[in-house]
């Protein structure tokens, strides 16, 4: 047996991250995953698995894995590949958010705000994972953490503040006046 070339153990993962990409797009929050939908997943899945051990096993593959299971509701198999992936790269996001995202749906919000704080760990000036621990925090009651969070994910990126007004996840603490505050811009 030969070996796989390295252009085309490249076009295997482009081609499997554009599947994912356009299996996404077909992604609605509420409602069952179209079956278009669901073979672009599977089809990702299947070239990702045609790869030699050692590509299939990094971090890259194991990304796009990730995501895969995660838009087809596969939320434990998901956390496993994106647990490889912060394993070996710590400074990857989407993994840490990954974790995050699927912890949440699994209704383990302590454990998705865990994820997100060991995420910061590694990139503590990153917004997008600030936000999403205010997004948790919130969800979980926790008033003072969320503004905290949120507040420093402002501060690094204002445009932060815009997606507040349609993230469902700041319901819970929407009229708290330190939400308010904190959203809202005065000139």
């Amino acid at each position: 047996m030969t070996a796989m070339p390295r252009h085309r153990r490249q076009a295997i993962l482009r081609e499997a991250s554009g599947y994912i990409e356009l299996g996404e797009l077909l992604v609605q929050q509420d409602t069952p995953l179209p079956p278009s939908g669901q073979r672009l997943l599977h089809r990702a899945l299947d070239l990702l698995a045609v790869l030699p051990d050692p590509t299939r096993l990094k971090a890259i593959a194991k990304l796009l894995e990730g995501e895969a299971l995660r838009a087809l509701g596969r939320w434990e198999e998901s956390l496993a590949a994106f647990q490889m992936v912060a394993d070996r790269e710590p400074k990857r996001l989407e993994a840490w958010l990954g974790m995050g995202w699927c912890l949440k749906r699994l209704g383990r919000l302590d454990e998705a705000i865990g994820m997100l704080r060991q995420g910061l760990e590694a990139s503590p000036r990153e917004p997008i994972l600030l936000y999403n621990l205010a997004c948790y925090h919130s969800l979980e009651g926790s008033v003072q953490a969320a503004i905290e969070h949120l507040t420093k994910a402002i501060s690094i990126d204002d445009r932060y503040r815009d997606l507040t007004g349609a993230e469902p996840d700041f319901d819970p603490i929407r009229q708290d006046p330190r939400f308010v505050a904190v959203t809202h811009v005065t000139v």
